[in-house]
């Protein structure tokens, strides 16, 4: 399988016992296989909070009679390898993310590169700073949402999330290859990430300062600064996509979004029929700054004006194109690429992208009233 994406009955008696015994909730026990779980999370995020949110996180598993260990993040990509590890060396067939989308990223893609990824459930506790992923299923985010959201895990509904495998050119050679599972965008978003990263540099550099501008404020910032400067300097590109064999050209672009999920940057829907498990992602082209307005405005998920409503004001948006295979071929009147970035993370910019779904590569763990009656959902492990 594309980027080592590899794929896998009936419970042990030693499980059924346990269950019949009440010492086990019979929805995450076909998961475990008397097995405990694996809690990967970052004990230094948050400025140090994200510890004691842990350490509560862990008492509530317990009370959900949930077994499980504790794994913390590794920095520059080895969180990775190690979530790879617990379930390939040690056996876990559950594992469960605590923080932020980043690290949602991280975990799976160490359960699609073990030798088990079908027979491995994942759970989430988001308490990051946009938490797409928790949202776009139907989860809160926070650590006050930490109980609700261990009742989901304890209950081990699941369903399919689609995998988004993206290859990078520059010229006619590759330069890089990767899995994104929420967002991948070129333009104005993924250039705010590096000024959103030096912004938060310089405020922590001054006292009181990061308890005011800080998470999602730091990321508005850095956008509209971006947007500023395109009315200085011209930032737009033009796009040739090819999506399931069909031909668009996009001139003068600002940004372009390939979407899995339905909320972008915790608050924006930018196509309501997107489903994580269809096997296509969305394509969302922002043809310059009324376009972008436009898209900020009426994909606002609580805002009571919509598309329709800015449609009837004369105010149009580009729709958006579902596939499940992309081709971007990005040129621009300078040598200068404009930047790209998969689920928060910078990337190297290239001018061809190429996109793959993988269909429910991923299981996740979500909450009952989030499944679609029409969608199966396995009973458990699929191997």
């Amino acid at each position: 399988m594309f980027f080592g994406l590899r794929h896998g009955g009936t419970l042990p008696n030693r499980v059924v016992a346990r269950y019949r015994r009440g010492l086990m909730m019979p929805g995450v026990a076909r998961w475990l296989q008397d097995r405990p779980a694996v809690l990967v999370a970052n004990p230094t995020a948050q400025s140090g909070k994200a510890a004691d949110w842990i350490r509560h996180a862990r008492a509530l598993l317990d009370e959900a009679g949930v077994s499980h260990r504790f794994v913390a993040t590794e920095p520059e990509g080895a969180t990775v390898a190690r979530v790879r590890e617990q379930i390939d060396d040690e056996g876990a067939r559950v594992v469960v993310y605590m923080g932020g989308d980043g690290t949602f990223a991280e975990v799976a893609k160490g359960i699609l590169g073990s030798e088990h990824a079908r027979e491995v459930a994942m759970g989430m506790l988001p308490t990051g700073t946009a938490n797409d992923q928790g949202k776009s299923f139907g989860l809160d985010a926070g650590p006050a949402a930490l109980e609700r959201n261990i009742r989901v895990v304890a209950a081990g509904h699941t369903v399919g999330c689609d995998v988004g495998t993206l290859v990078i050119e520059r010229g006619t050679k590759e330069i890089h290859r990767d899995l994104f599972f929420d967002s991948f965008s070129v333009g104005l978003g993924a250039a705010s990430l590096s000024t959103r990263n030096r912004d938060r540099e310089r405020v922590r550099r001054i006292p009181g300062l990061g308890a005011i501008y800080r998470d999602q404020l730091v990321y508005a910032g850095a956008i509209a600064q971006r947007l500023a400067e395109s009315y200085i300097v011209d930032t737009k590109f033009d796009l040739d996509v090819v999506v399931d064999g069909v031909v668009k050209n996009y001139p003068g672009l600002l940004d372009v979004i390939v979407k899995n999920t339905k909320i972008f940057g915790g608050e924006w829907i930018f196509d309501p029929a997107s489903e994580s498990d269809d096997g296509k992602f969305e394509l969302v082209p922002v043809a310059g700054r009324r376009d972008f307005f436009a898209k900020l405005s009426g994909g606002l998920r609580h805002s009571p004006i919509g598309p329709a409503e800015l449609e009837q004001l004369g105010i149009e948006n580009e729709p958006a194109l579902a596939g499940s295979r992309m081709e971007l071929n990005v040129r621009t009147q300078t040598n200068t690429l404009p930047a790209a970035q998969i689920d928060g993370e910078e990337l190297p910019a290239g001018d061809r992208y190429v996109i793959e779904v993988a269909t429910r590569a991923l299981r996740l763990i979500v909450p009952r009233e989030h499944i679609d009656p029409s969608h199966t959902d396995h009973s458990g492990p699929v191997r």
